[in-house]
């Protein structure tokens, strides 16, 4: 999501960048927070990324399609 913030023209650019850093940065914490439980998906895949033996030899190529997926998706 975009969003646009208007700010006054004689302010420090460096200092306006470090605000919307501190903003964003603050924004995913909160969200974090408010999350609920993980996705059968994320519990998914991050057990596989913890522990592939539970595989039997389709930890790589699963591990070859989550990478491609993250390359190629577009959201």
């Amino acid at each position: 999501m975009q969003v646009l913030i208007n700010v006054p023209d004689n302010l420090p650019q460096v200092i306006i960048q470090k605000h919307i850093k501190q903003l964003e940065q603050n924004l995913v914490k909160e969200a974090r927070k408010i999350a609920k439980k993980p996705s059968k998906w994320a519990l998914l895949a991050e057990k596989v990324d913890n522990n592939p033996v539970h595989l039997e030899g389709y930890s790589e190529q699963l591990k070859k399609d989550m990478q491609e997926f993250r390359e190629n998706a577009k959201f």
